[in-house]
């Protein structure tokens, strides 16, 4: 099954954290060999903007996440 990454990249959502996460995911998708099983796709809005900065992975919001965090949400899905 493959990862669906949803990063909102609208203004506070980026400057709130999401340019540093799509740093992070391009990254470590690379590092773990993960390209194909995960598809990162940017958003103007995903309709959260004070609980930003907004992740979806699999159609489930996230908010606030560090990377060690995000990195155990994508594993988590890669095993579902």
């Amino acid at each position: 099954m493959k990862v669906q990454v949803e990063l909102c990249m609208g203004s506070s959502c980026f400057a709130r954290g999401n340019s540093r996460i799509l740093g992070f995911l391009e990254r470590y998708i690379g590092e773990e060999g993960l390209q194909g099983r995960v598809e990162i796709t940017g958003h103007l809005c995903l309709g959260n903007c004070s609980s930003g900065p907004v992740v979806r992975i699999n159609g489930t919001d996230y908010f606030d996440l560090k990377e060690k965090e995000l990195a155990g949400l994508v594993e988590e899905a890669l095993h579902e």
